[in-house]
């Protein structure tokens, strides 16, 4: 039997962006193989353990709640080892998104790896965890280095994150392979009943690199638009909204900001269908611009036949020019409340950036496009 392996640091599935990607790359790499074996966490005990899907057979570990992100990430990586050793003689190729799955595959060197860097550990976690040492986030650093290193192949979703890798990691260019997030094209859309009559929308997870902040405040600049509301769509639970209500208190905007959380996927992008516009209003902070990243919000309202405001970086012109969204200067509210005011008094004009997007998003950035490169990845390393 020829397998494969999957392994990611994360609750599979969820609502957030990073299950949407998950499900398409275990889509490509269960075709290559009799079995996909899916390594992920269990998030709670409404996912079974074990389960089989056709060909993939998942495993999840530990519940959230149990022990701290550091007790649990070191043994997953140790429970990981322990699982492939006992069908590492089968197992053609290890793909993994994160260091604690790398420690785990890349300690058996009889099987080629494929290092999917869409964030790195030692960037992101600080923001999680503001009191890490410099010591620790130091051996977080050779960490990554150790599992880039050993990695076969590497894959990102943005020019900016390779660029990071050669420069920060001393990585060959030739061995990162950029793959960009994807979305598809919804067969149809019904307006939801509770649904404003005019409104923008943000959906997505809540870090603070996401800007969420700075969309509210945007918000206190358009009090002349009486009937319009914000409509945030949470990938995460509700509770993690908490320090927002107090922001959203502070601007007095309990009446005009509308919170949903963990839609399914086809609710989510009715919502995203019929908002005037969509917000990504990422910050210009080392997460977006030196590590780099790939808004799948932006592709998904493209798809949606959404317009597309966004802040203007590197990561974000990646995907599209002025001629497809409306960009302001991060960080700041006044120039994003500009351009929502515009979608607002131009609707004429904002149907061509909409159908400029659509086509850019049909020519460049669908799902299958992205999953052939991948495809592609793993043909080579079987040869």
């Amino acid at each position: 039997m020829k397998r494969n392996v999957y392994a990611t640091y994360d609750v599979f599935p969820s609502a957030k962006g990073a299950s949407t990607h998950i499900k398409e790359m275990i889509n490509v790499s269960s075709q290559q193989c009799d079995e996909l074996q899916l390594f992920c966490l269990r998030g709670n005990s409404t996912y079974p353990a074990v389960q089989t899907e056709g060909n993939i057979v998942i495993k999840r570990y530990y519940n959230e709640e149990e022990m701290n992100y550091l007790e649990k990430a070191s043994l997953f990586s140790q429970q990981l080892f322990v699982d492939i050793q006992k069908n590492k003689e089968s197992i053609q190729i290890g793909h993994f998104r994160d260091v604690w799955s790398g420690m785990g595959l890349t300690a058996e060197p009889s099987i080629k790896t494929i290092f999917e860097v869409n964030a790195l550990t030692s960037i992101e976690l600080p923001y999680r965890y503001p009191n890490l040492t410099p010591t620790f986030l130091e051996k977080l650093k050779e960490i990554e280095s150790q599992c880039l290193q050993k990695a076969t192949v590497i894959i990102t979703p943005s020019e900016v994150t390779k660029a990071y890798l050669e420069t920060n990691y001393a990585i060959d260019a030739a061995k990162i392979k950029v793959i960009p997030n994807g979305a598809h094209i919804p067969a149809s859309y019904e307006r939801p009943v509770d649904a404003p009559a005019q409104y923008i929308i943000y959906f997505g997870a809540i870090q603070p690199w996401q800007g969420v902040d700075v969309l509210l405040k945007a918000m206190t600049y358009l009090e002349d638009f009486e009937d319009l509301k914000l409509v945030i769509c949470l990938a995460v639970k509700e509770k993690a909204f908490k320090p927002y209500r107090k922001l959203i208190e502070k601007l007095g905007l309990e009446n005009r900001v509308i919170l949903k959380s963990r839609l399914p996927k086809k609710e989510l992008y009715n919502y995203i269908h019929y908002a005037e516009a969509s917000i990504a209003p990422l910050k210009a902070c080392d997460r977006n611009i030196t590590q780099g990243c790939c808004p799948l919000k932006i592709l998904e309202s493209m798809a949606c036949e959404t317009m597309v405001i966004a802040s203007e970086l590197p990561v974000v012109t990646e995907l599209v020019t002025a001629q497809e969204a409306l960009l302001f200067e991060p960080d700041r509210e006044q120039d994003l409340a500009r351009c929502i005011r515009f979608v607002l008094d131009e609707p004429e004009r904002k149907e061509t950036y909409i159908s400029n997007a659509f086509e850019k998003v049909k020519s460049n950035f669908l799902w299958d496009a992205q999953k052939d490169k991948l495809k592609k990845i793993y043909q080579d390393l079987t040869l």
